[in-house]
């Protein structure tokens, strides 16, 4: 029986735990032991089930940056989210290193699964175990230097972008230096692993730039969409069954939901921290809420197209399904994401300002144009399922033999 170490340290929502979530079942069905190491604990009995309650199973909370630093630029590489993570003091950076090794330590894992977990793998560095990356792509830039911007919307300002990168692996290094760690050469060897995970297809890459996806990138594929919470249902009537998954806290959520409760589509919405008064104020013969999360595997089957803010879990759930989407990005990472999906016509964006004013006719034409769904279900039929075969089981056993060897 090995041990593993899954952390998820950095990034919001749970779509980082529901990611870990298939690969932990897999593990665990295979008799190893499991020690879950998250951001947020608040969802992990959710997103794992029964798991967590295995006596196989631990979950830990992860060491986190906690302080919020003003008066940075909007992050535009992989260095300055790092910034944002104290990766600019190099003495405050120790003591979350020290804390993630003090983890290593009592766990003494075989193999460290990292999704979003830079700093659990500067902790790493120097000790004999074997590593692992998994992501979607967007926190795994390419090991080049410098590392590519991702505000590809932008003029970017190449010198700051160079400086960026430049203090970072400078802190990086002052922290090994503190340790006995080996330094870092560039800073993408941060995230040097013995295995990197890419879940998603080549098209959808944030740092790719076509069909092929990056030079020498390896896709593991999609992951499954989750057959987890309660079966779709929606509003009784003859419109196009529409299915939402949005935020609460979105600044246009609710000149949003006035446009779909007098949409002609029926739409189920799952709006997670929506209050009573928002809900019963938009709630119509045309929109219902389902206060519990929706199976995606039965949202799927019975969509004709996806409203979401271009979160990866929405995006390769529709996708699979060969669904259309509507996305609303809030952050770099989804308009990366929605910009791979509408380069692929397989899917629209609009930005949070076009959201109220311009939903219904966007709308209209990706729940109504032939050609959009005729690109999407041509971009599924690249991948299907019978071609990534199980991704989580593969990824598992991928980790298995790693930490065997």
């Amino acid at each position: 029986m090995a041990r593993f170490l899954l952390a998820w340290e950095l990034g919001g929502g749970m779509g980082h735990v529901m990611r870990l979530a298939p690969i932990a079942h897999a593990l665990h069905a295979q008799g190893h032991a499991l020690h879950l190491v998250l951001r947020d604990l608040s969802g992990a009995d959710a997103a794992l089930g029964d798991l967590a309650a295995s006596p196989r199973v631990t979950l830990w909370q992860a060491p986190m940056w906690l302080p919020q630093l003003r008066g940075l630029p909007a992050p535009a590489v992989y260095a300055e989210l790092l910034f944002r993570a104290g990766y600019l003091d190099a003495v405050r950076l120790l003591a979350l290193v020290r804390a993630w090794q003090a983890l290593l330590d009592a766990i003494a894992p075989d193999l460290l699964l990292a999704d979003h977990a830079p700093t659990a793998l500067l902790a790493a560095r120097g000790r004999p175990l074997r590593r692992a990356v998994l992501c979607n792509g967007f926190f795994l830039p390419p090991a080049v230097q410098p590392m590519p911007p991702f505000r590809e919307w932008e003029r970017n300002d190449t010198a700051r972008l160079a400086q960026s990168e430049a203090r970072a692996l400078v802190t990086c290094n002052a922290v090994m230096a503190a340790t006995g760690g080996p330094p870092l050469s560039a800073l993408h060897d941060l995230l040097a692993a013995d295995a990197q995970f890419l879940l998603t297809w080549p098209e959808l890459d944030h740092y790719g730039a076509g069909p092929q996806g990056r030079p020498g990138g390896h896709y593991w594929g999609a992951l499954a969409a989750r057959d987890h919470g309660l079966p779709a249902l929606w509003p009784e009537g003859d419109g196009e069954p529409l299915f939402a998954y949005l935020k609460a806290d979105y600044p246009a959520i609710d000149a949003v939901l006035q446009q779909l409760a007098a949409a002609p589509c029926r739409t189920l919405a799952h709006v997670p921290g929506l209050d009573a008064a928002q809900r019963l104020r938009h709630t119509s013969a045309q929109l219902r809420f389902s206060d519990a999360a929706v199976s995606m595997v039965s949202a799927m089957a019975q969509a004709r197209a996806v409203l979401c803010h271009a979160g990866a879990g929405s995006v390769a759930a529709a996708l699979q399904a060969g669904l259309p989407l509507l996305m609303l990005p809030t952050q770099a990472e989804q308009m990366l994401s929605a910009r791979r999906v509408a380069a692929c016509g397989a899917g629209q964006w609009l930005l949070q300002a076009d959201a109220g004013p311009r939903l219904l006719p966007v709308l209209a034409r990706v729940l109504g144009d032939p050609a959009l769904r005729q690109r999407t279900q041509a971009l599924a039929a690249r991948h299907p399922p019978a071609r990534d075969g199980n991704v989580a089981l593969r990824v598992a056993e991928r980790c298995i033999a790693l930490a065997n060897a």
